[in-house]
């Protein structure tokens, strides 16, 4: 028999079911496509609401981070059910760092979004389906108006674009622009002007060009323009891609041209031991007028009080139209298994805003790859000049560091040292260069 209170208990279930049912969370709506100039909202307005931890994997280092923490405050301000938890492996560069994503993206625990070199040392994890596809980002956020092109091509892998541009670093030949003053020389604007004016140094008893062989990448640089010179963008491209053989003319063109300056007495003798930092004090005495270095340098040549007025740079005469320089981007990226992706994107888009990144001046945005960011040009007048052909540039060739995994660079620089030490003829180090290239090969 159905009694009072019989009714009353059912009434009670009725109502507890009733609360329950309120406390159960929907699902988070699809993110929503940005209004133009408008970052879109994470997830939606339900997901919105929900607290987030983003994981961020950076190599910042502790002073880098104090100044950070200025931008990831103004994020969690305007999105403040977003915590942006900073996971940091500084200090250690390429040989630790991508060990470590590796480790935690095989464990199933990526972060949310990490810095990555360009080139090969991302190649890996995009190989590895580890790398988002961010396509679905770059058309809601409008990246691709955002960055300077050459950016988003080099960190674009058959179409696909995997990162959201950071830095972007360009090379060329800083000079010291009060031994050109003293001895009449011009700017070379073509590769036999270049020739020219080494030998006018070399008359004058001045070296024409310093590097630090230690390491191999300081070499590298200028035997990479060598390449650009004698095999022209599209074979620089296509041996960088592996797409043509290393053992061709033109390669051996580069070799004999790097053995030809030092024979001349055009590079500071006995450079292979010397390390990159100290090739420039040979530049600093006034013993050597030219040295193959990057955006950055206006900096080193402040922090070591350098007098400004005796430097300045130029592009590298290549005799091909447009010239091209070495040039690397950073970038931002996304894993596959990302917890929260779209907060991820969101974040990037923020901290790679031309306006946050001008309001809030840090040291790593000086050579942001951010279209219409740049620094006191009165402070920085070097600087400002390398953004604007940087940003504006219409192509650039990547350092062969950034274009070959280890295991080529391994071999890349066994040939470079054995030329310079002449232990390899210069139609002997294409031929082993191509066959490292083909022992790599057969590996993959």
């Amino acid at each position: 028999m159905f009694t009072k209170r019989m009714a009353l208990s059912l009434l009670s279930i009725l109502m507890i079911a009733a609360m329950l049912a309120g406390c159960v969370a929907t699902p988070p709506a699809a993110p929503e496509a940005a209004p133009a100039g408008e970052a879109a909202p994470a997830g939606g307005e339900a997901a919105a609401q929900e607290p987030v931890t983003l994981r961020w994997a950076n190599i910042i280092e502790a002073a880098g981070m104090e100044q950070w923490q200025e931008v990831v405050d103004a994020f969690e301000e305007k999105y403040p059910h977003i915590t942006v938890s900073s996971e940091s492996t500084a200090g250690s560069g390429a040989a630790v760092y991508p060990d470590v994503l590796k480790t935690s993206m095989a464990s199933g625990n990526p972060p949310d979004v990490f810095f990555m070199w360009g080139g090969s040392i991302a190649q890996p994890f995009i190989d590895a389906g580890q790398a988002l596809d961010l396509s679905p980002y770059y058309e809601m956020y409008g990246w691709n108006e955002k960055y300077a092109p050459w950016v988003i091509d080099r960190i674009t892998i058959d179409g696909v674009p995997y990162g959201v541009p950071f830095h972007a670093m360009g090379m060329g030949f800083w000079y010291r622009k009060d031994i050109f003053n003293d001895l009449g020389i011009e700017i070379p604007t073509t590769f036999a002007e270049q020739e020219e004016v080494c030998a006018t140094l070399k008359e004058n008893d001045i070296y024409c060009v310093t590097m630090g062989g230690k390491f191999g990448w300081h070499t590298m640089r200028v035997l990479d323009y060598f390449i650009e010179y004698h095999c022209g963008p599209d074979v620089h491209d296509q041996l960088n891609s592996l797409e043509t053989s290393w053992n061709q003319q033109c390669v051996v063109d580069s070799y004999e041209t790097f053995q030809r300056w030092i024979d001349n007495g055009w590079v500071v003798p006995d450079f292979l031991t010397v390390s990159p930092d100290d090739s420039r004090f040979p530049w600093y005495q006034g013993d050597a007028a030219i040295i193959l270095e990057g955006v950055w340098y206006e900096g080193t040549l402040k922090n070591d009080e350098q007098d400004m007025d005796n430097y300045d740079f130029y592009l590298p005469p290549t005799d091909h139209d447009p010239v091209r320089f070495s040039a690397f981007p950073e970038q931002w990226m996304i894993p596959a298994g990302a917890a929260h992706p779209d907060e991820a994107a969101l974040f990037m888009d923020f901290i790679t805003d031309a306006a946050v990144q001008t309001e809030i001046a840090i040291n790593d945005f000086a050579n942001s790859a951010t279209i219409g960011v740049n620094p006191d040009c009165g402070e920085w007048p070097f600087t400002c000049r390398w953004r604007d052909i940087i940003l504006s540039a219409e192509a650039a060739y990547p350092p062969t560091d950034q274009a070959f995994v280890k295991e080529l660079m391994d071999g890349f620089f066994e040939v470079q040292d054995a030329i310079v030490a002449k232990r390899l003829t210069p139609e002997e180090g294409a031929a082993l260069m191509q066959q490292r290239v083909e022992e790599f090969q057969a590996t993959q």
